[in-house]
Order: structure tokens, then C-alpha cells, then sequence
């Protein structure tokens, strides 16, 4: 009798390096966004934390995982159509000689550049961080179609 397969585990080193390439496509995508040079983007800064984005009828929302971090050490910017995150987290263990038995947590400086498919006042953001993740909430505007006259030549 032939025994059952048991899956293969996954190993999280290999899922953070196709998250962190997706990240990298997404920042370069957000490099050839129209909008770069308004929100002064670099290149990678490190790891992205997970992140989760949704809208809601009023908001444009952002929920980032950035557990560990000092309020004042986090950046929010925006400029209506790219929303930017950056901040730097540092090591949790104390300083000097150790031997690390399993070392997870991503320290160092962070990015996440979300593309903001609503139009959204970028002049009034909500943000709050309570236990580990950083909420960005902005208010949705309806936008009305601008209506031209155009001269036919």
C-alpha cells in the first residue's frame, strides 16, 4: 500500500523573497509612474511589510504590519495618487555577543508604495498605530468630469 504524500513545508525565507520581488516590480512600476518625482520615491529601502488595502464607500484605507517601531519613526506621504510609507525598524535584541537559534523578524529601513485608484483629498489624512499596525485612512472626494467647449478648426 503506497503511503500519503505529506506536503512539503514552506519555507517563509522563500516566500519573503517573492514578496520582496513583487515589491521591487512594484516600486519600479511606481518609477515609471507619471507621479515620481512629486512624492521623491528611492529605490528599495529593505523588506515591505504586509500591507492590506481597501476601500470602503467614504475612504481609501491602508493597514500595515510594522509591529516594534516608534510612532515618530514612521513617514507617511502622499500626493493624491501614490501613497508612500517608509520608516526604519531596528533589532529587538539586546546589543552585544549572541547566538541567534531563529531570526524572523525583519529589521532595517521598510517601504510601501501603494497606487491610489480613487481620487482622495490628500489634505486630509487619518492615521492611527495601536498594536503593531499602522492605519492610513483617506477621505475619498467625488470628482466631477470637467466639461470643455472645444473649437472646431
Amino acid at each position: 500500500m503506497r503511503q500519503p504524500t505529506i506536503p512539503k513545508p514552506r519555507y517563509k525565507a522563500v516566500d519573503r523573497e517573492f514578496h520582496n520581488i513583487r515589491e521591487m516590480l512594484e516600486m519600479l512600476m511606481s518609477e515609471l509612474s507619471p507621479t515620481k518625482h512629486k512624492l521623491n520615491t528611492r529605490p528599495n529601502l529593505g523588506w515591505a511589510p504586509p500591507t492590506d488595502v481597501f476601500e470602503t464607500d467614504k475612504e481609501f484605507v491602508t493597514v500595515v504590519d510594522i509591529a516594534g517601531m516608534d510612532r515618530n519613526k514612521i513617514s507617511v506621504f502622499t500626493d493624491g495618487a501614490v501613497l508612500a510609507i517608509r520608516g526604519v525598524r531596528h533589532e529587538a535584541a539586546p546589543a552585544g555577543k549572541k547566538q541567534f537559534h531563529k531570526l524572523e523578524i525583519q529589521v532595517g529601513p521598510f517601504q510601501r508604495l501603494i497606487q491610489i485608484p480613487v481620487t482622495v483629498d490628500s489634505k486630509t489624512i487619518f492615521t492611527d498605530y495601536s498594536n503593531g499596525l499602522l492605519e492610513v485612512r483617506l477621505k475619498k472626494i467625488a470628482q466631477k468630469p470637467e466639461t470643455r467647449h472645444i473649437e472646431v478648426e
